[in-house]
């Protein structure tokens, strides 16, 4: 079973300081959204991010490709920003819950069998983040105590029924933070990337045309989903400013928590009334 990973031939990691840095103002050419510059918030700007298991976790535990992300975050948390980070099952999940289906579990037993591989997966994040918290997380109020002691929270999933992207979201909304879904696909498209060849990627999107395109896409036999319908719920209902990225590009991702303009992927944000209106 050993094959499932790839070698980790890291270097051991060493403790660092942290600073803050200050964001500078940018512009936007759009006229329906505020230029993209997270103002920061005590300082400190806080993302949540939600670690699709694609990323990372598919064919083989990319070992590797975890280290580095964990430096990306080192180095960006040595600069002010603050990070929660919920991570996802990935195809390893779908093989234990067949197997577990096989033996006779029912649903909810299979949302236990995922959220345990998820937490194991969560852990490697622990061990690669310098000041993280020595231990995966299970209950969302759990995340502004554990910040407020200087840690990064890391979570598996929490609760049957519900997915790592929702976890995500009500901790976003619970601390007003941006949300930030890393998956295997570059943003959010009109219609699914690996079947349609000219699908559209949308830059820009309001909440409400989100959640619009969701229910459009999950009307589709086979569609591809780019977030479940509960974690689109609630972005939606707090206005939860949130982008969908490649976790492969790990220079993009730098650019977005420093607030440059210019990136690739998807920013969903309402911040027109006439926007809130068309619900």
């Amino acid at each position: 079973m050993f094959d499932l990973f790839e070698k980790w031939d890291g270097a051991p990691k060493q403790e660092s300081t942290s600073s803050s840095v200050v964001s500078s103002e940018s512009s936007s050419n759009s006229s329906s959204y505020q230029p993209y510059n997270p103002a920061p918030i005590s300082s400190k700007k806080i993302f949540v991010l939600s670690v699709g298991g694609s990323v990372f976790f598919n064919e083989k535990l990319r070992a590797p490709e975890i280290a580095k992300f964990c430096e990306v975050i080192n180095e960006l948390s040595r600069e002010g920003y603050q990070f929660v980070i919920v991570v996802g099952g990935g195809k390893v999940a779908r093989v234990y819950q067949a197997g577990a289906k096989a033996l006779g579990a029912n649903n909810f037993e299979l949302d236990e069998v995922g959220i345990a591989i998820t937490r194991a997966n969560a852990l490697f994040f622990t061990q690669g983040i310098d000041n993280s918290w020595r231990g995966v997380l299970t209950d969302p109020k759990e995340a502004e105590r554990v910040l407020l002691l200087g840690k990064t929270p890391v979570f598996g999933g929490t609760i049957p029924g519900q997915t790592t992207d929702a976890v995500a979201a009500l901790i976003a909304e619970l601390m007003s933070a941006d949300f930030v879904n890393i998956s295997n696909v570059d943003g959010i498209y009109s219609a699914d990337p690996a079947k349609e060849p000219h699908a559209k990627m949308y830059k820009e999107l309001s909440h409400v045309k989100m959640v619009s395109l969701l229910k459009a896409q999950a009307c589709v036999p086979g569609g591809h989903s780019f977030v479940d319908a509960h974690a689109a719920a609630i972005l939606n209902r707090s206005k939860i400013r949130s982008f969908f990225i490649n976790g492969d590009d790990f220079e993009n991702f730098k650019s977005i928590i420093r607030g440059y303009v210019d990136f690739k992927g998807t920013i969903v944000q309402t911040l027109s009334a006439e926007e809130v209106s068309e619900e």
